[in-house]
């Protein structure tokens, strides 16, 4: 049975979204309806969209955690910087660590907080070093602290 951009907004628009099975649900079928609402305005149903697109990976996911990078809201680059670590497979890796390039230098802290949980997750070495050097020079000390524990096995 196809899926449809109503079947897809029902799974996002509950309470506690299950998105393991949405993702095997759906597939790369659901991508482009993700992708449509990764775009607009409901913050909320952008911010679940983007994440259940990092699940669904393949090809079609990377722009859309890229675009979400960009996004003025923080919650969706919260959701960009949270699926970052579904994203470590080919084809989608080297997006990975492009999208995690822009949120570990992101302005808001609780997204530089969430890329460097993400980033350290990747488990590459450029990741790696781009979490050490953020335990050197990221402004705040909280996230200092924390990039230096994930880069520790501590964190």
């Amino acid at each position: 049975m196809p899926v449809t951009m109503e079947d897809v907004r029902r799974l996002l628009d509950a309470d506690e979204v299950d998105y393991a099975a949405g993702a095997l649900a759906f597939g790369r079928d659901a991508l482009p309806y993700l992708e449509s609402f990764a775009k607009g305005p409901d913050v909320m149903l952008a911010s679940k969209s983007v994440y259940l697109a990092s699940l669904i990976g393949g090809e079609g996911s990377g722009p859309i955690l890229s675009a979400a990078a960009e996004s003025p809201q923080p919650a969706i680059r919260v959701a960009a910087a949270s699926g970052l670590r579904n994203l470590a497979e080919p084809p989608v890796g080297l997006v990975a660590e492009t999208v995690a390039d822009k949120l570990l230098e992101d302005a808001d802290v609780g997204v530089r907080k969430v890329a460097l949980a993400s980033a350290a997750g990747l488990g590459t070495a450029e990741m790696t070093a781009k979490v050490r050097l953020a335990a050197e020079r990221d402004p705040e000390p909280v996230l200092r602290d924390l990039a230096t524990r994930l880069t520790d096995g501590a964190g």
